[in-house]
């Protein structure tokens, strides 16, 4: 027999609680909704491979490919300025030197007007073997101090974080009592998850390296167009973490491993070091010198087609719900709506700001008419 549940405390449940999941219940809780969280990860999770924003190498470097991701990607740089000047220990201006020997694109972004100082890296400045580059201002982030900060925000303001693996959306409808209103935040679950189950979600493999160099306070990237397929090299500081450094990497798509490689990890040490020496410390004589602290691997959360953010209604009716678990069963049709905000791929941190925003609007925009018409 199905479930009557009553009518829940809450007017929104956001299913899962990655970057996306907890910026968007940020917003909204901001605006005055009541809020609870529902994930099978958690952010304290910190050392779980089985969601990509604990492993993140978070920094703002945008690479928007139209107006719509060009404008999250704005809001959030403004945010993390505005969130630098209280807590440099979350989010921390660094100089960023990207190099190449052939152009992909990164001589005149559009962003150069976004950042601070861009300008063309003169010749002596470019780590060998490349020869050309463009240095600028911007941020990097400690992912797990920026899901902290969030996640004491939410429970300050009331928000419970309730761990439970769902196995279908209409489960989230009923996990805290009757809801209408839930967001869909579930990354790569949403391939999966019964009532989503979207074939464009998967994974792109990222391997890397977490390494002590508290002499390294530059942030680099390679951007050259002859990098072997699937392979990246990039050094990104991260504040509040007592001189760590994150370099890397992987960008490989469909991939679902999640044990780092040793090849792959000497790799990006070699490369790393030969553009950056300041790796491996004041004595260190090669990229072996370098202190590593962790190998990590991650999968970023992509989608063919780009971040999937908009709203779906839905009717929640017993008689299409066969495969649905008995906590998810209606026991009478109701119309109810999803906010559906997954798929962001590789730019979660340097758009999650900015998708929030979005996401929080476009919300309160559906919620507000459904309140109009309940009045009529």
């Amino acid at each position: 027999m199905p479930q009557q549940h009553n009518k829940s405390p809450f007017d929104v449940v956001v299913l899962g609680a990655g970057i996306l999941g907890v910026a968007t219940a940020d917003a909204l809780t901001e605006a005055g909704l009541r809020v609870a969280i529902v994930a099978r990860d958690l952010p304290e999770d910190a050392h779980s491979a089985q969601f990509a924003s604990p492993w993140a190498g978070a920094n703002w470097s945008s690479f928007a490919a139209n107006p719509a991701e060009q404008k999250r990607d704005a809001l959030t740089f403004r945010r993390f300025s505005e969130l630098s000047v209280a807590h440099p220990e979350i989010v921390r201006r660094y100089p960023f030197k990207y190099i190449w020997n052939t152009d992909v694109g990164y001589g005149s972004p559009w962003y150069k007007d976004v950042v601070e100082d861009f300008g063309p890296l003169d010749t002596a400045a470019v780590p060998k073997p490349y020869t050309q580059g463009v240095s600028f201002t911007s941020f990097c982030l400690n992912p797990a101090r920026l899901n902290a900060h969030l996640v004491a925000r939410l429970k300050a303001r009331g928000v419970p974080f309730i761990r439970a693996r769902l196995g279908s959306l209409d489960e989230a409808f009923a996990a805290v009592g009757n809801v209408d209103f839930v967001v869909n935040a579930t990354g790569l679950g949403a391939r999966t998850l019964l009532g989503v189950e979207d074939p464009a979600v998967f994974p792109i493999r990222g391997q890397t390296v977490l390494v002590r160099a508290p002499g390294v306070n530059t942030c680099f990237g390679v951007r050259d167009r002859d990098l072997p397929a699937g392979e990246s090299c990039y050094i990104i500081p991260r504040p509040g973490s007592d001189g760590c450094v994150i370099v890397g990497g992987t960008f490989l798509p469909h991939n679902y491993s999640l044990l780092p490689e040793r090849e792959t990890a000497q790799r990006i040490l070699q490369k790393a070091y030969a553009i950056c020496p300041e790796l491996a410390g004041v004595n260190g004589k090669s990229w072996e010198d370098i202190e590593i602290v962790s190998h990590n691997v991650g999968l970023r959360p992509a989608r063919e087609g780009g971040l999937r953010l908009e709203i779906e209604e839905r009717e929640i009716a017993p008689q299409r719900q066969t495969l649905v678990p008995e906590l998810g069963r209606a026991a009478a049709p109701r119309s109810v709506a999803v906010l559906h905000c997954y798929g962001i791929g590789p730019a979660g941190y340097q758009a999650s700001l900015g998708i929030a925003e979005e996401a929080k609007q476009l919300a309160l925009g559906y919620l507000s008419k459904k309140a109009a018409k309940a009045r009529l």
